[in-house]
């Protein structure tokens, strides 16, 4: 068995018993300068439609796809202190269909983990805590392993936990303009918390387009530690697969970066950590001539 690790910096697991979630309760506010967002592409409440988000046109990144990939390359491995792929640095560059990301906070503390809190060790043992692996980890919002599986499951993720606001940039010219940019996101800190997420949108210039930001409200929150994560023998976890989709659309093609920050409802002033899952991104279609 390995030695035991903890991500102690991103989690607090949170006593109490395992129920079902109840609905999110999500307001979005989208404040754009001279972009009419499309039909469809946001529901009642305001907020991104995930009918739109899973469009098949869509480009995805899984933040865990190796870093030598053909077409497309993420961060590797979620391996705890040992992880050459990690992004502890300044900045990171992943790929999307041959289109450069740049992500970066302008410093540490962006670090490639997994969500999950339990692990499979084999039908004799069943589950474990992950705390039992070398894998980087966040009991999170986000879907895990819920199956008996040798592998641990939980959805590649990037964590910012600086507290800075994250940048995902287009490095060099892109294939087609780009017209969205979408993912799951959460905060880290708490258990069922509530957060506020917000994306601002540059131009190729550095010129703001605009900014969408989604609020959560009610009783219960898709922040933090989800706790059906944590299974009492012999249940197995169960994956709070909840956290809402940000990002921004500009049907003009025009986003050329976007800065990611999330913050607790009563502070918008200071930035708080946060993770994202796959990045989607939805590129303009190839024109079509007819002779």
């Amino acid at each position: 068995m390995n030695r035991v690790y903890l991500l102690a910096s991103l989690m607090t697991v949170a006593a109490g018993s395992l129920c079902a979630n109840p609905a999110l309760n999500l307001t979005c506010n989208l404040t754009v300068t001279g972009v009419s967002v499309s039909s469809g592409v946001t529901g009642t409440n305001g907020c991104f439609q995930t009918s739109f988000i899973n469009a098949s046109a869509m480009d995805s990144l899984n933040w865990g796809a190796s870093t030598m990939g053909s077409g497309q390359s993420g961060f590797g491995p979620a391996i705890y202190n040992n992880n050459l792929f990690d992004a502890t640095v300044a900045t990171r560059t992943a790929t999307v269909n041959n289109d450069q990301i740049a992500v970066s906070t302008g410093g540490v503390g962006v670090t490639r983990v997994d969500d999950l809190a339990m692990f499979y060790e084999g039908p004799q043992t069943g589950w474990a805590n992950a705390d039992q692996t070398n894998i980087a980890y966040f009991p999170g919002h986000f879907n895990s392993a819920s199956a008996a599986q040798t592998s641990p499951g939980g959805d590649a993720l990037i964590a910012d936990s600086s507290g800075a606001p994250l940048e995902l940039s287009l490095l060099g010219q892109v294939s087609e303009p780009l017209l969205g940019i979408w993912f799951q996101i959460a905060s880290l800190s708490g258990t069922n918390s509530l957060f506020v997420a917000e994306v601002q949108a540059f131009d190729k210039n550095g010129n703001p387009i605009g900014t969408y930001m989604l609020t959560e409200g009610g009783s219960y929150g898709s922040g933090g530690t989800c706790n059906s994560l944590y299974a009492l023998y012999p249940s197995t976890p169960v994956p709070c697969n909840d956290s809402p989709y940000v990002g921004f659309y500009d049907p003009q093609g025009r986003i050329n970066s976007v800065y990611i920050s999330v913050f607790n409802p009563g502070n918008l002033s200071t930035p708080i950590g946060f993770a994202i899952d796959a990045l989607q991104l939805d590129e303009a279609p190839e024109p079509r001539f007819r002779c």
